[in-house]
């Protein structure tokens, strides 16, 4: 994967937040994060707009990670978004969410998830999980992506 490009997590949870970059640096990424507690900050960050608009120090993401229960704008809100975003919607989206409904993954892949993944139940489940991504990741053709959307 392309270090220097971050990865954004939307995820209101800071203790799921935390588990995951560990998780995500046990299994070998090594790109800077950008947390954002909700979709709305994720847009924000996407768009550029302020705090973000120096993309010298926020540098455009390469892969979206995402809940899906956030308060003020959820997950499915934030693949809508992204779907609705020419620019962004090439930005490979992987839903982590403990969701195990159905009718939730169904909805996630329709608004153009790239990936949906449950949350394991351990640390170690969720590094196999993640260095199973990352080996897919790096034999995919990736595109470019603009600057903001």
């Amino acid at each position: 994967m392309d270090e220097e490009f971050p990865i954004l997590i939307a995820e209101d949870d800071e203790n799921d937040a935390y588990i995951l970059q560990r998780g995500l640096r046990a299994a070998g990424f090594h790109n800077p994060f950008h947390i954002s507690p909700d979709g709305a900050d994720a847009v924000r960050y996407l768009k550029g707009e302020a705090p973000y608009a120096d993309r010298g120090k926020h540098r455009f993401p390469r892969i979206i990670i995402t809940d899906l229960k956030m308060p003020n704008m959820d997950g499915f809100e934030l693949l809508e978004w992204l779907k609705e975003h020419g620019d962004c919607n090439v930005i490979p989206c992987l839903v982590l969410s403990s969701s195990q409904q159905p009718r939730d993954v169904q909805r996630a892949y329709r608004l153009g998830a790239n990936s949906y993944l449950m949350k394991p139940p351990t640390f170690e489940e969720l590094v196999e999980h993640l260095q199973l991504v990352l080996r897919y990741w790096t034999m995919c053709q990736k595109p470019q992506v603009p600057a903001k959307c």
